[in-house]
């Protein structure tokens, strides 16, 4: 999982960061079973920061995995 490229695809339903959607970056941090709330969560370093929290870049965000499609993973690159 780690590694793995990814693009924010956000919540069907009631998305509350709509900055995000269409974004991609690479998982750098993955727990499966959060304490929070015990969905799948990650860590991901966008590729290209995005303005937001006051039109600072952000290069890093945490966030559920159900809001992410996985474009590739690490072990499908070493496939090739």
């Amino acid at each position: 999982m780690i590694g793995s490229v990814i693009k924010y695809i956000g919540l069907p339903e009631d998305e509350s960061y709509q900055n995000f959607v269409g974004h991609v970056g690479y998982i750098t941090h993955f727990t499966p079973v959060a304490r929070s709330d015990g969905k799948p969560r990650l860590a991901v370093r966008w590729f290209d920061p995005l303005p937001v929290h006051g039109g600072f870049p952000t290069s890093m965000s945490h966030f559920a995995l159900e809001r992410f499609e996985i474009l590739s993973s690490p072990e499908e690159a070493k496939s090739v």
